[in-house]
């Protein structure tokens, strides 16, 4: 008791200090990192599950393109093994499956009265030239129209805008035929040139991509360069073009992937030139030649998609990121 009292009557600058219970350090949240909940550990199920899927898709195509077709027949879903047709012992990877696609993948249609034989290297090339202009040119309309609505404030550009959005809202159903009416009247129908000017127009999602793109640029750039002598010819092309060229290339690209797979129009529109997309189509019909073997159809299928797997495995990253991101950065 002497002590505290002690203590007490010294002055406030000679108490000693008594310790401080330490204080429990807190942990550190890492924004966007939240702990698992029920919802995210089930859907990180289905969709694991739903990945796993596409994979094995791809691996059981592979595989049976490689098989011999007595071996399909017994062993739908098993690895390739030898099989003895007629007699006679065949290995069980068959890769010439591959090799004999380019002697029985055909297309035979009528071209100005006459029946015509397509191989598998002029459907590689019409297609290639139809996926290529088609995809430039409903690239190219929307991001000219966009930089218009978006730069010229008119009462014009309003009504193109809104435009675009009632008709990604409102279905258009059973245009096909006028469509058809339309392109033999004009001259468009089976041309390859026909067709990217079909598909030069400003409607759909990636007119709003672009739209977005312009108005978020700064107008400095564009005022500079008037100050500078230059006209609108020379801004779009010199400045505002090189800005936005990533977003371009990219919806490019998803426009080149879609255009590839698409047999549905060359088909209708193009019958003098059949795609490799038509191509498979027919193929997968057919009932004639050696391509109504499942494994050689599904060898064809393996050779359509080796282009776009080379796109996707080189340009990935591009067609994975976000269109919505400007060109601008700093």
């Amino acid at each position: 008791m002497e002590d505290v009292k002690n203590v007490n009557e010294m002055p406030l600058d000679e108490q000693p200090i008594a310790p401080q219970p330490k204080k429990k350090k807190k942990r550190k949240q890492v924004e966007g990192r939240d702990r698992f909940t029920p919802l995210t550990v089930f859907m990180l199920v289905i969709l694991t599950l739903y990945v796993l899927s596409m994979f094995y898709l791809l691996g059981w195509t592979l595989i049976t393109a490689v098989k011999h077709n007595s071996d399909f027949r017994s062993n739908i879903l098993g690895l390739p093994r030898p099989t003895s047709p007629n007699g006679k012992m065949v290995w069980g990877w068959q890769w010439r499956n591959f090799i004999e696609v380019f002697d029985f993948f055909f297309v035979r249609t009528v071209v100005d009265g006459q029946m015509m034989t397509f191989g598998l290297d002029k459907m590689f090339l019409y297609a290639f030239i139809y996926s290529v202009g088609c995809a430039f040119f409903n690239s190219l309309v929307p991001m000219l129209t966009a930089y218009m609505c978006a730069r010229f404030k008119f009462f014009f550009s309003k009504i193109i805008h809104t435009i675009v959005v009632v008709a990604m809202i409102l279905p258009i159903i059973g245009a096909l035929p006028s469509e058809i009416r339309m392109a033999k009247f004009f001259g468009l129908y089976d041309q390859l040139w026909g067709l990217w000017i079909m598909r030069a127009n400003f409607l759909g999602m990636y007119f709003l991509v672009f739209y977005g793109n312009f108005k978020a640029l700064p107008m400095a750039y564009t005022e500079a360069a008037k100050i500078d002598g230059a006209g609108n010819l020379d801004i779009l092309v010199r400045i505002i073009i090189p800005l936005v060229k990533n977003t371009f290339f990219t919806i490019f690209l998803l426009h080149f992937i879609g255009y590839w797979n698409d047999y549905n129009t060359p088909l209708i529109y193009m019958p003098s030139y059949p795609t490799i997309a038509y191509g498979l189509y027919v193929v997968t019909t057919t009932t004639q030649n050696e391509m109504s073997h499942t494994t050689r159809r599904m060898a064809a299928a393996i050779l359509m998609l080796f282009p776009i797997l080379i796109l996707f495995l080189t340009f990935h990253k591009r067609l994975l990121g976000n269109l919505t991101v400007g060109g601008l950065k700093g």
